[in-house]
């Protein structure tokens, strides 16, 4: 929760959702491409697969292993997470099957597919034949979302504590963003984004500050546990 200065009071501002649907919208750019990527349902299932799954496997740690397969098949507590694999799969189907059948036809053809580059298309040519399934190929892609949406977002929320930690960072940081867009035509590019090195470096110390402090707490709770 971020508190923001509006024109006559201070407003409390739940940041974390805003930031979550940024990233789940460019990673998705990239994993999938377009126009999935800007699909409702696909940006739903990218952003509550992961909280799912974690807490699962939260619920999950509070029961006795002993009695754990019971507990999951009574209680069902993994509904919601085959619910999201069975909705990635009905929406990554039909592009997984498309694609595959025109570099079937290509092949075919004697003609040269031009592959579209993003992860899934990775992740395509990567497996081994058998596992070019629908099945296999969202799942893959639901674990890639797990491993970066909610870590980067977590980064981005972390890095906006700190900015608002520190408000002398605020204005030359803007002052550089403002003038990279500016002389790339008001175009956000990675030559424009190499260009903004205050806030990349900013970023990067968030994240040194962030992983340092995580060590720390590690160390300590080792510590006591010991």
């Amino acid at each position: 929760m971020l508190i923001i200065y509006t024109a006559t009071e201070w407003r409390p501002v739940e940041i974390f959702t805003t930031i979550l649907r940024i990233i789940a919208r460019t990673s998705s750019r990239a994993f999938v491409g377009l126009p999935l990527c800007r699909n409702e349902d696909w940006l739903t299932v990218s952003m509550k697969f992961t909280g799912d799954i974690f807490m699962t496997v939260d619920k999950l740690t509070s029961i006795p292993k002993l009695i754990r397969p019971f507990y999951a098949w009574i209680f069902n507590s993994a509904k919601s997470i085959n619910s999201h694999r069975r909705k990635a799969q009905t929406l990554l189907g039909p592009v997984i099957q498309r694609r595959l059948e025109e570099e079937r036809l290509a092949k075919e053809n004697g003609a040269v597919y031009e592959k579209p580059n993003d992860m899934l298309q990775w992740l395509t040519d990567l497996v081994e034949p058998h596992h070019k399934t629908t099945e296999d190929l969202s799942e893959l892609q639901l674990l890639s979302n797990l491993a970066s949406i909610h870590t980067t977002s977590l980064t981005f929320l972390n890095t906006l504590f700190d900015l608002a930690a520190h408000p002398e960072c605020l204005q030359p940081i803007r002052e550089e963003i403002e003038t990279v867009i500016s002389s790339n035509n008001g175009v956000i590019d990675r030559a424009a984004l190499r260009n903004m090195r205050k806030t990349d470096s900013f970023f990067k110390e968030s994240m040194r500050e962030t992983l340092g402090l995580r060590k720390h707490i590690t160390a300590f709770s080792l510590k006591l546990c010991s």
